[in-house]
């Protein structure tokens, strides 16, 4: 069973709109960079994927009407095949100036976002590739080593893990680093000692954002000054504390305490 986050996908909309830079042309070609795809060693251009498109008639303004075009992918299998795919598409109008582009399947399904196939060298829709979401993850340390293990296609951490052939450089390193960090916490439990605490070194904390959010509130005064400048307790401490009439000093200040005469005696 192959799962949505370990397929690359591809959004129709984004690269139509992308190709779309001569307006009033019939045929339309764009090169864009897959950074979630795999690179080749010794190919730095194969993760570059090449579009050609051409409409039934040039896309006329406003947009009042739908358009109809074929959709030519070209691009390099993780494997270092070269690959194509013809896809019909149609843009419906959402504005006097825009269109919203799916991908028409002989069966009639149209769709926005195109997932790569491991299995059968192209892309599909999520419902035809048969691609599952997942559930909710466990955060305890075995259930989250025996998935990391799953996602690279090994059995124990144990020993070297290659890594598989339709994942990213990024991504099977985050795996590594993710079965190192439950195996340190089980360990660490096994030998009753408390866990080191992980530390992201790659993650850019915004400190001026998160210390916005934080209201500062001066300590409040239980101290005003009268008419005449003196200063004066206020009356809801007054009658909170049962503080004497003369205990107030001369200067406003945040903390004061204050002995009964009848307990100074």
């Amino acid at each position: 069973m192959q799962y949505v986050d370990q397929s690359q996908k591809l959004d129709v909309q984004s690269l139509v709109t992308a190709a779309l830079k001569q307006p009033g042309a019939i045929h339309y070609s764009h090169t864009v960079r897959m950074d979630d795809w795999p690179q080749i060693t010794d190919q730095p251009d194969s993760n570059l994927l090449a579009i050609e498109i051409d409409f039934d008639r040039p896309l006329a303004m406003p947009a009042i009407e739908p358009v109809f075009g074929l959709m030519r992918l070209w691009f390099t299998t993780p494997d270092g095949r070269q690959s194509g795919q013809h896809l019909r598409i149609m843009g419906q109008p959402t504005t006097k100036a825009s269109w919203r582009w799916k991908v028409v399947w002989p069966d009639g399904e149209r769709v926005q976002t195109l997932y790569f196939q491991n299995t059968g060298g192209g892309f599909n829709s999520r419902k035809a590739a048969g691609l599952k979401y997942r559930r909710k993850r466990s955060n305890r340390p075995r259930n989250r080593l025996r998935h990391h293990l799953r996602e690279l296609g090994a059995v124990s951490p144990n020993g070297f893990i290659p890594k598989p052939l339709w994942m990213t450089e990024t991504k099977y390193q985050y795996h590594l680093y993710e079965i190192n960090m439950a195996l340190i916490q089980l360990l660490s439990k096994a030998l009753n000692v408390w866990p080191p605490d992980f530390y992201d070194e790659g993650e850019q904390l915004d400190l001026k954002t998160r210390l916005a959010r934080v209201q500062h509130k001066d300590p409040p005064s239980i101290y005003r000054r009268d008419q005449s400048g003196s200063v004066q307790i206020k009356a809801k401490y007054l009658r909170k504390y049962g503080l004497p009439n003369d205990g107030a000093p001369d200067l406003i200040t945040h903390l004061w305490f204050a002995i009964p005469r009848t307990a100074a005696k």
